[in-house]
């Protein structure tokens, strides 16, 4: 096993100060090596090839959203009449704040979007667009009174 003296200077394992071997730069030259070190690089592009057949592939159609079904309209309404039971359930206890309730207003808000949305686009479900107007109806009513404070202290 060998010691190591701690009298002794470790000796530079390279043979030359780094520090040294470096060239000063004066100030502003930096962009004029910068330049030419990316002038003098060659940048070998990739051949391209044309498609000669590019009329005979059918253009895609993108949907950002699915079509909503029947089954998805109904979630949605039925969201959107919890949210409203959970609002008036809010309404009554007395220890509720107006700030509690707010949220619910903007969650109603937001279904409600979602689900107007959803309605005009299923068509033939009379019974099923009587009971999503219905509740679109309640809804932004309770929201419309909410806004305009007729819940408010005072």
């Amino acid at each position: 096993m060998e010691t190591i003296d701690p009298n002794k200077p470790i000796v530079n394992v390279t043979g030359h100060n780094q520090a040294e071997s470096r060239s000063k730069v004066k100030k502003g030259e930096f962009d004029a090596i910068f330049r030419q070190a990316v002038d003098s690089t060659e940048v070998n592009r990739p051949k391209t090839e044309s498609a000669p057949f590019l009329s005979d592939i059918r253009p895609t159609q993108f949907s950002s959203e699915p079509l909503p079904s029947e089954h998805m309209l109904v979630d949605r309404a039925q969201r959107l009449i919890d949210t409203m039971g959970a609002y008036q359930q809010k309404l009554i206890d007395s220890g509720a704040t107006l700030k509690d309730i707010q949220t619910l207003v903007e969650k109603m808000a937001t279904e409600s979007e979602s689900l107007s949305a959803a309605s005009n686009a299923v068509e033939g479900q009379k019974r099923l667009k009587t009971i999503v107007d219905q509740s679109l109806t309640i809804a932004s009513v309770e929201i419309a009174k909410f806004n305009s404070g007729h819940y408010n202290d005072g």
